[in-house]
């Protein structure tokens, strides 16, 4: 075993990695998002104690060069947007643990189905504002690995 293959397993970055595959059709805030995890085992047997959702919201805004910051519809209304540089917010709007309680065995694979409420506030996907699920494994004794998948919210 090569150096790097011994600092890996000692981080425990040879473990489960996931997969999350929503479901395609476009929701709408209050809406249960369904999706599947799939668990695919690493190089040693894990257990995975309980997977952690998140829905995260990321809504851009503009920076000027001079550091002032507008908002998408104020920016919206400038003539010259030449010297505007885009950013994003990132807040997770919705969270909650799942319990899993299941062995992976390694070179193994399982999948759970979830469901997550989406939370009434949320506004619509747009050019301006995105929505991502989050998905982290929580195994003891490994680096808990994460997965992401775009969501779409169509208006309520």
């Amino acid at each position: 075993m090569s150096f790097s293959e011994k600092m890996r397993e000692s981080l425990g970055a040879t473990g489960v990695r996931l997969r999350v595959t929503p479901s395609s059709d476009p929701l709408t805030p209050g809406a249960t998002l369904t999706a599947r995890v799939e668990l695919e085992g690493g190089t040693s047997s894990a257990h995975v104690e309980a997977l952690v959702l998140r829905l995260i919201e990321a809504d851009r805004h503009w920076t000027a060069d001079d550091g002032g910051r507008f908002e998408e519809s104020e920016a919206a209304t400038l003539e010259n947007r030449d010297q505007l540089t885009a950013g994003w917010d990132r807040r997770a709007v919705a969270e909650t643990r799942m319990s899993v309680d299941a062995d992976v065995e390694a070179a193994s694979a399982t999948s759970v189905d979830i469901e997550f409420s989406i939370p009434l506030e949320c506004k619509p996907t747009s050019t301006s504002c995105a929505h991502t699920l989050n998905v982290q494994a929580d195994i003891r004794g490994q680096i808990d690995p994460t997965a992401n998948a775009r969501v779409v919210l169509a208006g309520g």
